[in-house]
């Protein structure tokens, strides 16, 4: 009797994080960021430097232009907070859940993503570079008008996005799940070879994909 494989997940392992034990703690510590098992909010914009958070909950915290290198985030929630026009270079996200934030102009630079999702934000005229996967990393409700996705994107879910006025630049998409989300108005499709779609979505970016192959349809 032969085995079968695993079914692949589709689901990111949400973060380990006791909130009823977290504590209220300042962002920044001597200089850089660095916070374990606390709770920050608050005025944080503008902040250059590295960032270390484990175990924790930023909750309405204001991030907006902030530089960040590298960064470090486990087994941590960000809700509702604001990522506008953020840079966050050499990141390293793992076990961690963004909701509800702002993100127009946020550009993320991803070393390893692991068990990442990132819902109910709205990620506009940014962008997001994806060097490394683990596990599912998935977009949820998302809006991504204007943002380059690019590189290895075979982990990624677009579970509900619209993506109008994205444009992907894949460097790897066997398994990228589009199935869901409305790809009307993207660019770069073509670069997603090997990604999920359904036959609706097919017949509807056919004329797309077919001028971005140079196709001469008449």
């Amino acid at each position: 009797m032969t085995s079968r494989a695993p079914k692949k997940r589709t689901e990111p392992l949400p973060p380990d994080l006791d909130e009823d034990s977290l504590t209220p703690s300042p962002l920044v510590d001597d200089g850089e960021i660095d916070v374990y098992q606390g709770i920050v909010s608050g005025e944080h914009s503008g902040h250059e430097g590295s960032a270390e958070i484990t175990g924790s909950l930023l909750q309405g915290a204001n991030l907006s232009g902030t530089r960040l290198e590298p960064v470090s985030i486990t087994h941590s929630a960000i809700r509702k907070g604001d990522l506008s026009n953020a840079v966050w270079v050499s990141a390293s996200i793992r076990r961690t859940a963004i909701t509800g934030c702002r993100a127009v102009g946020w550009r993320l630079f991803l070393d390893l993503a692991e068990d990442l999702l990132v819902e109910d934000c709205r990620w506009e005229l940014g962008s997001v570079h994806v060097t490394r996967s683990k596990g599912p990393v998935v977009f949820r409700n998302c809006t991504f008008e204007g943002t380059a996705i690019r590189g290895d994107l075979s982990s990624v879910i677009f579970d509900g996005c619209t993506l109008a006025g994205a444009e992907f630049g894949a460097d790897r998409a066997t398994g990228t799940d589009l199935r869901t989300s409305r790809l009307a108005g993207a660019r770069g499709l073509g670069t997603l070879r090997g990604a999920l779609i359904t036959a609706a979505q097919a017949v509807e970016l056919a004329g797309v994909l077919a001028a971005e192959l140079g196709f001469d349809v008449e």
